[in-house]
């Protein structure tokens, strides 16, 4: 078996392997995949993350075998959480630019250096935010600083992120690990019953017509919630849904909340 780890910025997963296809979801730096097939420039992967599946230039991405795979992560993984951190390979003129919940291996803090699969790199800041008290302080200052990100289908970074993505991304940033889709994420957790009792990281889901789950989002406090509609945003949330103060109406209508954080 064939594994790969992406050594761009942020890489796009399309639906079909060619440039014009259909962008599903995005790999960020740091990130693994599993390859199941190979088409010219193409390979068709599931990624270790979240198991998604789609295919991904072959150009933007380091093939590994199994024992290559097995040793990446042997002295540690870390998560990027600043808004900018920037790094250099030592063979590279130019730094590269990584996104909140990229995926740096060995990272030496006194060095602020790490490396990737024989690829060698030094920070120009630090990855990490400062230290958070709780889960919650951590999920409503990470997910604010992703506020006017633009939407974007399949996105996974403040340049461009859809709903799903967006809750993801931050859950990723905080140590828990989460499906890629809305209609994946409202099977895991408790349910939450009533406004008096929701608590900041908690998921809000909204359905349509058909009651098919369309849109999330993450509840903060003072009954507002974060979520990317347009643009990341915040708006006041209650029973019937998500209130926006712009246009005066309700903008989704609220299904079910859950808990996914219950040891905080």
């Amino acid at each position: 078996m064939l594994y790969g780890v992406v050594f761009q910025s942020v890489v796009p997963i399309r639906k079909e392997p060619f440039e014009r296809s259909e962008m599903v979801t995005q790999v960020l730096f740091g990130e693994t995949f599993m390859i199941i097939e190979e088409h010219k420039d193409w390979l068709r992967v599931v990624l270790t993350y979240d198991s998604y599946e789609g295919w991904v230039d072959r150009k933007s991405s380091i093939v590994l075998d199994q024992e290559q795979f097995n040793l990446l992560s042997l002295k540690g993984i870390s998560m990027v959480s600043s808004r900018l951190f920037s790094a250099k390979a030592q063979e590279c003129d130019y730094p590269i630019r990584l996104c909140p919940g990229s995926t740096i291996y060995n990272y030496d803090e006194t060095t602020g250096s790490f490396n990737m699969v024989g690829r060698h790199y030094k920070t120009f800041n630090v990855p990490f935010d400062n230290p958070f008290s709780s889960s919650y302080e951590s999920i409503k200052e990470l997910s604010k600083s992703f506020v006017n990100a633009p939407y974007l289908w399949g996105g996974r970074t403040p340049y461009g992120v859809d709903c799903s993505g967006l809750v993801q991304v931050i859950y990723k940033m905080i140590g828990l690990v989460i499906p890629r889709d809305a209609s994946q994420q409202v099977l895991l957790g408790q349910t939450v019953e009533f406004l008096n009792q929701y608590k900041v990281g908690d998921l809000a889901f909204f359905d349509d017509e058909e009651g098919d789950i369309v849109h999330v989002g993450i509840v903060l406090d003072n009954n507002s919630i974060i979520h990317s509609s347009g643009f990341v945003r915040i708006d006041k949330l209650d029973q019937q849904g998500i209130f926006s103060a712009t246009s005066k109406r309700y903008s989704h209508r609220l299904r079910v909340v859950k808990r996914l954080i219950t040891n905080d």
